[in-house]
């Protein structure tokens, strides 16, 4: 039933301060009507959207997302205990095990333009500039005979409306299932403070280290190094890429030494974090060979 609500109310008083007359403002409100199944669903799609999307934004991590979804319901061989969990339907099944397939099947031929059209660029210059005395073939075209079953545009929509449809139960619905299913968003925070570089050294150009190291969101890390002379680590150098190859004199011809590493990252100007451990490497003095 219909009932009335309170908008507003104007009290008039004379020059006494004595009410002299109120006029209050309601307005009709219709019957509060409970929320369909499918309502439920595009609200739960469009507030998991605003607050935190788990859909990947990149074609090749979408088409691992939509893989792991299928398997977590389709399994190998039938509804997993995940579909029979949130009683997803055997059409729902099979739209998305047909979706991932589809979307998988164009990330693999996508995949293959950037060669076919290298072999065109090679044939055309053949042609035009080519020396030989037989011209090059026409590449071979791009098998699409073998594409999975044809869906319908919208396949991320559909994925969205799959992982409404588990949400929406939110009596059993939980966050592990989410996770089990791919349909939580996974990334993980960025906190400079909790950075620590896993460094890797190696042998590089003219008997030098070459350091390496994950440089993430920092922008950059100073290194620092022992070099056995008893001094222990000191500081070397603030590197802002991810690799640095430290051009320090070597032992002398035939000798060799341990040098060590240490690294810490970088975030806005000031070292954040915890120092790496240490990563020693064996350098040895290039031995000058005298041609005659």
């Amino acid at each position: 039933m219909y009932t009335s609500k309170l908008v507003s109310t104007t009290i008039i008083y004379d020059e006494n301060g004595k009410e002299v007359s109120r006029t209050s403002i309601y307005k009709t409100v219709p019957p509060e009507v409970p929320l369909t199944q499918n309502q439920i669903i595009l609200l739960t799609i469009l507030l998991t959207m605003i607050t935190h999307d788990y859909v990947k934004a990149s074609d090749s991590e979408f088409a691992d997302q939509l893989d792991a979804h299928n398997a977590s319901l389709n399994g190998t061989t039938g509804p997993t205990a995940l579909a029979l969990k949130y009683h997803y339907t055997t059409e729902q099944l099979l739209s998305i095990k047909n979706d991932a397939a589809y979307w998988r099947y164009y990330i693999t031929k996508h995949n293959q333009v950037p060669e076919y059209a290298k072999e065109w660029t090679n044939k055309g210059a053949d042609a035009r500039k080519g020396t030989g005395t037989v011209a090059a073939l026409f590449p071979d075209p791009i098998i699409v005979s073998d594409a999975p079953t044809e869906v319908a545009p919208g396949i991320e929509a559909r994925f969205r409306e799959s992982a409404g449809f588990a949400k929406a139960q939110k009596s059993i619905y939980n966050i592990a299932d989410g996770l089990a299913m791919h349909i939580e968003n996974t990334s993980i925070p960025f906190i400079p403070a909790d950075g620590k570089p896993d460094l890797t050294v190696k042998i590089s150009e003219g008997g030098h280290p070459e350091i390496e190291y994950e440089i993430s969101k920092y922008q950059g890390a100073n290194i620092y190094k022992d070099s056995g002379d008893g001094r222990g680590f000191v500081f070397l150098h603030t590197v802002n890429d991810p690799k640095y190859i430290d051009f320090s004199t070597l032992p002398a011809e035939g000798k060799s030494a341990v040098w060590a590493y240490k690294a810490v990252y970088l975030y806005k100007g000031k070292e954040t974090g915890t120092i790496s451990k240490g990563a020693p490497i064996t350098v040895t003095g290039l031995v000058t060979t005298t041609l005659l």
